[in-house]
Parts: C-alpha cells; structure tokens; sequence
C-alpha cells in the first residue's frame, strides 16, 4: 500500500532567537518539563474547539503552534461484527504558525481520509493557505453558536448548531484526487458527553530548547452522523456515501507542540442501540512514547489515559494513577519504515476501586499516513486501523458486560529522519 502523506511545512527556519536560546541552554542545561498543571481530566466544551493562539502567546514558541478540527465516521454496513465490510472516513482542518514566525511558513488546510475495502483507499491534502493573509483563516474564540461559521478556511468552514450539533463542509482536493463532506453530527444521548484528557499538557521540549505542551480534547466521544462524503480518486467515477446515523468521533488538540514526536496507541470503540449488548463506549488515548520525566513526581511523565463510559457512569484510569497494560498480540512488519506495527492489541486496565476493562482489537482494514514536518523535526508514520472488538467490562462488584463490534484504532511509530 502506498503511504500517504500530510506535509504541513518543508521550509527549513534558523533564526537569531534560535541561536540565542541555544547558546542559553548549553550554558545553563534544559530543564525538565514543569509537572502537569491539570494532572486529572476534565470536561471540555465548545470553548475547547476554539481559536487559543492568542491566549497562550509568549513570544517563545509561538511558531510552532497547532490546532487540528479531527471528524471521523464509521459505517458498518450492518455487520456490526465483522470490520472487515467496514467504511471509515475522516474530514479534518489545520492549523500552525498564523503568524508565520521564524521565516517559517504558517498554513491552514484540510485533509480528507477513507478506508474501505473495495474501491481504493487514500488520503487528500488540500492546497496550503497563508493563515495571516485575510480571508484565508478565521475562528471564533469561544466557539458558540451564532450567525457565521465558527472556523474557516477556503478548504470549508465548521458551523456549530449547539453544544450537542455540529455542521461541517469542505473539500481537499490535490490536484487529482478529491475527498469532500457535508455532515452534521449530533451527540449521541445517554453515553456521556465529551472528555477532556490532557489539559496543557506538558511535552520534551522542542529541539532541546523551547518549552512544550497540548491540550488534547474530545468534544464528541459518540455521536451519530448525517449527511454525505463523495470520494474521487481521479481515475475511477465518484463514489457518495449518503450516511444516515451512522457512528462519528470529533476530537481536536491544540499547543505548542511538534505532534510527530507522540507515538500513539489509541482507539474509539462505541456500542448503542444494539439488540443483546448494552450501551457502552471506551476511548484510549495513551503513547507508548516518547517517555519522559517531568518535576515533581512525575516518572514518567508521559501520559496516559482510558475512558469507559456505561450505565450512566464515567470511568477514568490514568497512567501515573492506575493499572493500563498494552500488549501487542500479534504484529507486522513494515520492512519501509523498519517498524513492526500491532494487529492485535489486548487493552486490561484497572484502577483502585477494582472497575476492570478486558478489550482485544483485531486489525481488519488500515491505512498508513506519513507525517512529513519541516526538515528541522523528524517524521513519524501512522498506521489508522479498523478492528473487530472483543472483551468485558467489570464493574467493581457488578457483572461483566460484553464487548463485541467495530471500532478504529492509532498506532504511532518512533519519529525519525526525513524519508528519502
């Protein structure tokens, strides 16, 4: 499979500031991340899908901050469990640099993604837009409803109908392919709201050098999606999707961070409304690396998060507090990137009032995305995986519920050099 890639810069950036910062850590040493401020997960609200930049600016690191609008969604086709039939798709908008900082140029764009098993499956990246030139990017700051979109750039545009409803358009088109969506997602009643799991979150420092962090939010865990998703591969006629409540996730991260350097494990299973099973959802949003230590008690400092949400009930294990075991069952290697990435992963956490979760992921369809960043950072490929889903769930003195269905998962390789 050919890998796809999303190449938000490749213009290198040495500046005076570089210099004079460096020059001030070879005489005084890098210290180590600050502890997290927010060391528990909260809630996030529209505040958190807002534009932040000027909030958090310092004149440090300020060229190196992101923002990603992530929407994705997962058909069935009514084999709820065999993934293997399954059609993902993600729409997303980015951000970094609005300012364009450091000789480095900023840009806003779109991607589209789809995985399917027949048809051919691919990523789009838009054009790249200048952020600071009017016209080309707009956000609110509070993200509320109310006339005009709440983000855009000429890659479309995201239109909050509530707290719980959320309009988005746009297309990515790379000159031969083109993925475009209209589609609203609604949240889904009764399996929680959104989650919270890393607020500012405290990361290496970039180069060595420049203090950094992410917030990492999901504003819907489970939501249910309408609307459509044409997909073009500039060769074959144009398949529309019309999806009709079919399962959706919207997340988003935000800081000053180089996100190649985040090895991911993570997954989004949902279970509602089936005949036989009862509603259930897990989110796991937890990096195998980089490991890292932060001040105070905090080693490692990487972080680590699992949600389990059932019966009404939010459940919250986190690295430095709970149990999570990652086990990596079955893998395969990719001889192109000298990695072995998981086909089988088994999930088993628990925490201090005994509440277990037992959950085994199969690979049954992928797509790899290859993250080129300016020549300066390192890459990192990322696997995107389908999996059929089996487990328990165990509430401390309750009785097991069942797991079995279709989700999606991340894996995230080691950063390394620029691919040849």
């Amino acid at each position: 499979m050919r890998t796809q890639k999303r190449k938000p810069s490749t213009k290198a950036f040495l500046t005076l500031t570089i210099f004079l910062f460096s020059m001030s850590i070879l005489l005084t040493g890098c210290p180590p991340p600050q502890e997290p401020p927010y060391p528990g997960p909260g809630v996030p609200g529209l505040i958190h899908d807002a534009y932040h930049y000027y909030d958090y600016k310092d004149n440090i690191g300020d060229f190196v901050y992101i923002h990603m609008w992530n929407f994705s969604w997962l058909d069935d086709n009514d084999t709820p469990l065999d993934a293997s039939d399954d059609v993902y798709g993600v729409a997303a908008y980015g951000l970094a640099n609005p300012e364009n900082l450091m000789g480095s140029a900023g840009i806003t764009n779109a991607l589209g993604l789809i995985i399917r098993p027949t048809g051919g499956t691919f990523t789009v990246d838009s054009p790249q837009w200048d952020p600071a030139i009017p016209g080309n990017f707009y956000a609110s700051d509070t993200f509320a409803p109310g006339p005009g979109y709440e983000m855009y750039n000429p890659a479309g545009y995201i239109d909050v109908i509530s707290d719980s409803e959320i309009h988005m358009v746009g297309s990515a088109h790379d000159g031969v392919k083109t993925i475009s969506w209209d589609l609203v997602y609604t949240r889904i009643p009764g399996l929680g709201g959104g989650w919270l799991p890393w607020q500012q979150w405290p990361l290496p420092h970039i180069l060595d050098i420049f203090p950094a962090w992410m917030t990492y939010y999901v504003h819907m865990p489970t939501a249910l999606v309408n609307g459509t998703f044409t997909v073009n591969d500039g060769v074959n006629p144009e398949d529309v999707y019309t999806l009709e409540d079919v399962t959706g996730y919207h997340d988003g991260f935000y800081g000053e961070a180089i996100f190649s350097i985040l090895e991911w494990d993570w997954l989004e299973y949902k279970q509602y409304n089936r005949s036989g099973y009862e509603d259930i959802s897990v989110q796991l949003l937890h990096p195998h690396g980089p490991v890292y230590d932060c001040e105070g008690d905090w080693a490692p400092c990487t972080p680590g998060n699992l949600r389990v949400y059932h019966n009404g009930t939010e459940y919250n294990y986190t690295r430095h507090d709970d149990t999570i075991t990652l086990t990596y069952l079955q893998t395969e290697p990719d001889p192109e990137f000298g990695v072995s990435y998981p086909t089988q992963m088994n999930i088993y956490a628990v925490d201090d009032a005994g509440n277990v979760l037992d959950l085994t992921w199969t690979h049954a369809q992928h797509i790899r995305v290859y993250y080129d960043l300016p020549d300066m950072f390192e890459d990192n490929v990322t696997y995107e995986i389908i999996a059929d889903f089996t487990g328990t769930f165990t509430p401390a003195g309750g009785t097991a519920v069942t797991i079995a269905g279709n989700g999606f998962a991340d894996w995230g390789s080691p950063p390394f050099p620029e691919s040849p």
